[in-house]
């Protein structure tokens, strides 16, 4: 049998390796602060260790690169966050097996505390199907004589095979057909251990986070977050990846398979972490924040571009618009710049700061080439944008339109900038234009207004109605009058939510 090789792998910035380095010796030690993370497989060569890069306020992401014996490819992603705490995601990519052990050696005890258990039996959902992806497996806490040393939240081990389609001019859909999800862990008052094991076309994942405090301020605020996860799995990750997270997707996507996930770019940003970091201040919030943040920004780098593109096609949009990946969501990108503003002027993080006039613009010139739907007065931005798109069949829905509005507001109060006052006001226009058409016989709203005037669409239960009053707080807070027309619109979905 061929030699083990062991390599305990520094999780901290500076440490450089050269390109090709010698396989490394078993006396070779290297930390996670004052922890170890110890990665054992056959002739494990370290071959290359990136510089620190991301956000100086908020995070620094260190990269090492590895190659096994039977030349699989191994990735480490070390997120440094500002606050001590590391994520490290583990890419294990081609045949092989990796055995990792996150080493504690001065606790003598700990208890586990399980985020699976009871979790309730998940009906199948009509767009998505099944979700088989689960919460993190738990948290661990590490004492020595009853004193914190360290707490712990492993995930489990997830293999998939990558799923691509290729169009021309270099477009590409890409997701990810999940393959297992496993729990792995072996643990006791010394460490925890993992196993990732793929074959020649595979891709096997793991993650953790490393906390040298409590993560929770008080015991409800986890019972509360371990049933959110059990119950709103929808509105969560489980599965972090050393180039961002990976979500259920529709079954309308190609490449067809019913286990397709994919960087779905409206849970990327983790909207209820963010409120209850916010909210309570846990650190365990403030660490997803921070791990989502991170993953949108290096989404958006890697892509060096302005706004967040939707990596994976919908057959929906390609069979109605001709639209394949990559493309514009005008909804997820207000969400995200929105979002990463909030927690741009929350840190002081310009970069992130910036976002939310940056989308504005490039918004603004969407509507400047008229990818638009235009009303007697005023005009609604389109839904999604593509070079290649019809604009014959272009359409515009009603949560989208109130969202834009609302954030051309909020640009608007943050840059005092007359031309966002403007955007708000025509699209403000625009809808009111269209008046009580909106309106379906049963008294609920029409999801979406196309081209030609004529409507489509089943609208959400209550997200509309919630950008419709938000519309109208904010149109208020810059002196503007309330509308009744949309009044109109409320009452009826109002009316229309208590007869059902």
């Amino acid at each position: 049998m061929k030699k083990m090789f062991i390599l305990m792998v520094l999780i901290l910035a500076g440490c450089g390796m050269n390109e090709e380095a010698e396989p490394v010796s078993e006396s070779h030690e290297i930390k996670i602060g004052d922890r170890s993370l110890v990665l054992e497989s056959e002739t494990l060569h370290a071959k290359k260790e990136s510089n620190p890069e991301g956000l100086d306020a908020m995070y620094q992401d260190t990269d090492y690169h590895y190659k096994t014996g039977g030349n699989a490819k191994v990735t480490v992603k070390v997120r440094d966050i500002k606050n001590g705490d590391q994520f490290v995601m583990l890419q294990l990519k081609g045949k092989g097996t990796l055995t990792g052990t996150l080493e504690i050696p001065s606790a003598n005890d700990y208890y586990f505390v399980d985020w699976t258990k009871n979790i309730p039996k998940r009906e199948h959902d009509d767009v998505i199907g099944a979700d088989k992806t689960k919460p993190p497996a738990g948290l661990f806490r590490y004492t020595n004589d009853h004193e914190f040393v360290n707490e712990v939240v492993m995930s489990h081990t997830f293999t998939s095979r990558e799923r691509n389609k290729l169009y021309g001019s270099g477009r590409e859909s890409m997701l990810r057909e999940l393959v297992s999800e496993k729990n792995t862990l072996r643990h006791s008052k010394k460490g925890i251990e993992f196993t990732m094991t793929a074959e020649r076309d595979e891709i096997t994942e793991q993650w953790f986070l490393l906390a040298r405090e409590p993560l929770f301020h008080d015991t409800d605020h986890l019972n509360e977050w371990i049933t959110f996860q059990q119950t709103n799995y929808k509105e969560v990750n489980n599965w972090f990846t050393v180039d961002g997270s990976l979500k259920k997707l529709p079954w309308s996507i190609e490449p067809f398979t019913k286990d397709g996930y994919g960087r779905l770019l409206g849970i990327m940003m983790e909207k209820e972490a963010l409120d209850r970091y916010f909210k309570y201040k846990d650190r365990y919030f403030y660490n997803l924040t921070v791990q989502t943040a991170a993953n949108l920004w290096a989404y958006r780098e890697a892509k060096s571009d302005t706004v967040w593109k939707t990596e994976y096609t919908s057959n929906w949009l390609k069979q109605k618009y001709d639209i394949t990946a990559p493309y514009v969501d005008t909804r997820y990108n207000e969400l995200i710049v929105l979002n990463l503003n909030r927690l741009g002027r929350e840190f002081g993080v310009s970069q992130l700061e910036a976002t939310l006039p940056e989308y504005s613009d490039y918004l603004l010139n969407l509507i400047s080439i008229e990818n638009v739907i235009h009303a007697d007065k005023g005009y609604l931005p389109a839904d999604y944008y593509s070079p290649q798109q019809g604009r014959q069949y272009i359409h515009a829905s009603l949560n989208h339109a109130l969202g834009e509005a609302n954030m051309f507001i909020d640009v608007y109060n943050q840059t005092k900038e007359k031309k966002y006052l403007h955007a708000a006001t025509d699209i403000r226009a625009g809808i009111e234009s269209i008046g009580t058409d909106w309106i379906r016989p049963n008294g609920d709203l029409w999801y979406q207004i196309n081209r030609d005037g004529t409507f489509d669409g089943n609208d959400y239960e209550r997200l509309t109605l919630n950008d419709l009053k938000a519309h109208e707080k904010k149109w208020k807070s810059i002196g503007g009058k309330p509308s009744p027309i949309l009044q109109k619109l409320i009452e009826s979905k109002e009316q229309y939510l208590k007869s059902k």
